[in-house]
């Protein structure tokens, strides 16, 4: 008999409705958040929300300062950098994990999730744009599975989510990031593996220059916003 799941307990419901909210930019980087206006919001006591906030800050999505309280995460140029190079490291492991195990699987499955990256960049949906390249990269870690390298992966995307979202809103259709697939897909099905994972530390870090210049804008546009108030 089928059964409806069990709903998720309170905290973790508070913390994907936040963390959905950080995401898409309702709640923008460096933004308070005050317990007592979001019990207003969400019609709760302070425990669950504080207990929310907390995961919240575990998933590095939000940060906390004593006597001051939450904040959605701001990122620096320097965390920025930070976050790139430490995904083009654990990426790059990824694809050496491959070596003595590329399959024809593998490259079909590699071809028909960037076939579904690249519908969903001509629809210019970047959510779903994002759920289809994370899951190119997951048939990756699939065929090579490494628990732990996949956990730390899990925590840089998840920092990383918020900027990677306001950015594709700005450049989607300029992405170039289904290209660089092909090309590692190319190198792979050619057993080059070594020089696939090459390829994908460039690709990693071929955002890295937008993500820094939209930074600077964003900044630029609070300084400004600052100064007229």
């Amino acid at each position: 008999m089928n059964q409806d799941p069990l709903p998720k307990p309170l905290p973790y419901h508070l913390m994907e409705q936040m963390r959905r909210a950080i995401i898409a930019g309702r709640l923008p980087a460096g933004v308070p958040l005050r317990e007592q206006a979001l019990q207003i919001e969400y019609g709760c006591s302070r425990a669950p929300i504080r207990e929310a906030l907390r995961l919240l800050e575990r998933r590095g999505l939000v940060t906390h300062e004593p006597r001051h309280g939450f904040r959605v995460r701001e990122a620096s140029a320097t965390e920025i950098q930070q976050i790139y190079q430490v995904r083009a490291l654990l990426e790059k492991q990824v694809v050496l994990g491959l070596l003595g195990r590329v399959t024809q699987n593998l490259i079909a499955e590699l071809r028909a999730a960037n076939a579904t990256v690249k519908t969903h960049r001509a629809a210019g949906d970047v959510e779903r744009y994002i759920e289809a390249n994370t899951a190119f990269h997951a048939v990756l870690r699939s065929h090579a599975p490494n628990e732990p390298l996949g956990r730390a992966l899990d925590v840089v995307y998840e920092m990383a989510e918020p900027m990677r979202q306001a950015l594709l809103r700005r450049s989607l259709p300029t992405s170039p990031a289904a290209e660089q697939h092909d090309d590692i897909i190319r190198l792979l099905e050619a057993d080059r593996v070594v020089e696939a994972a090459e390829a994908m530390d460039r690709h990693v870090f071929t955002g890295m220059p937008v993500a820094l210049r939209g930074i600077a804008l964003a900044r630029g546009a609070n300084d400004r916003r600052d100064s007229a108030d």
